[in-house]
């Protein structure tokens, strides 16, 4: 039962310099060399996480720390999506100047003020992806110093793009075991990859 009473566990004092127990055997989920696609966050697959645009943006760091993400989609009343948020939109500089510009309160700024319209967000074609590496999408991110990068296609019946997936430097990081915004993870641009592969 939720009301059970149930007695605090006693505490231990830990010394400076302790042991930690890992994993014997533990290697990255993903290598550099790795297809691109293995590291990519795919919407047939995984259900995206969004916000409306009218939401307090403390609704929205809100449903990040739930979903655990830093980035939210912006949709329409349509669900087409018109813009992103991240974490670091909300965290930095940019909900103050907005505050300050539009002449109210930070805490009633909503999503639609601080987040970035569609058209300014990077994104890569699917059919690139497919021929590429983690190394290239590590490249991409750093080279235009973006955390996250959406990645479209072609809808066969509209011909028009469509969000496939995103791929984010944290999950990246995460996957390869390394920080992937470090210099020595340089790789080729993406747009190389086309060269090489020919």
């Amino acid at each position: 039962m939720i009301n059970k009473q149930y007695a605090v566990l006693a505490p231990v004092t830990l010394g400076s310099g302790t042991p930690c127990y890992t994993p014997s055997g533990w290697v990255p989920l993903a290598y550099i060399d790795d297809p691109a696609i293995s590291v990519m966050t795919d919407f047939k697959e995984v259900v995206p996480v969004t916000i409306e645009p009218h939401f307090r943006i403390d609704a929205a760091l809100a449903k990040m720390k739930i979903a655990g993400v830093r980035l939210l989609l912006v949709p329409d009343v349509e669900d087409n999506i018109i813009g992103i948020v991240t974490a670091a939109d909300i965290l930095g500089d940019r909900p103050l100047k907005r505050a300050q510009e539009l002449e109210m309160s930070h805490h009633d700024l909503h999503v639609e003020m601080i987040m970035t319209p569609l058209e300014g967000v990077l994104a890569v074609d699917m059919a690139t992806v497919r021929d590429a590496r983690v190394g290239h999408i590590i490249s991409t991110l750093r080279k235009y110093e973006h955390q996250h990068m959406l990645v479209v296609e072609i809808d066969r019946m509209t011909h028009q793009h469509i969000i496939r997936g995103m791929f984010s430097t944290s999950q990246i990081s995460k996957l390869v075991g390394q920080d992937i915004t470090v210099p020595e993870y340089a790789a080729h641009t993406l747009a190389e990859v086309y060269h090489e592969l020919g």
